[in-house]
């Protein structure tokens, strides 16, 4: 029994010689079918699982990568901060000195002046 070309339930046409086989294949021809379409479809599950943790995946990326930079620039202001901090006390620091020296200077004067007046009398 040849037949022509007629449509497949999943697309396309099938051929005479395959027609022929389906027809006179039976149940294994069936089972084949059956064990062809199972693999297809497990097929396309696969994929679509693998998309999906590709896809989580790219998401968690993104995410550690703006924890990082986001903890690269927080470090990076903490950094600044602590220059400005150092270098303002490091100006206070020597005003404090300049300070300290005058009074050194007031002071080595007072005693001066009064080892002047004690030797005076």
């Amino acid at each position: 029994m040849l037949l022509w070309a007629s449509p497949f339930s999943y697309g396309g046409t099938v051929e005479p010689d395959v027609m022929q086989l389906f027809m006179s294949g039976g149940a294994n021809f069936a089972f084949g079918v059956f064990l062809y379409m199972q693999n297809k479809d497990l097929q396309k599950r696969a994929d679509d699982r693998e998309e999906k943790q590709e896809k989580k995946e790219e998401e968690l990326r993104l995410r550690y990568d703006k924890v990082i930079t986001d903890l690269q620039q927080r470090e990076e202001n903490i950094r600044k901060d602590l220059v400005t901090e150092m270098n303002d006390l490091d100006k206070r620091m020597s005003l404090l000195e300049q300070k300290v020296q005058i009074v050194a200077e007031v002071v080595q004067e007072i005693k001066n002046k009064f080892v002047r007046v004690t030797n005076a009398n």
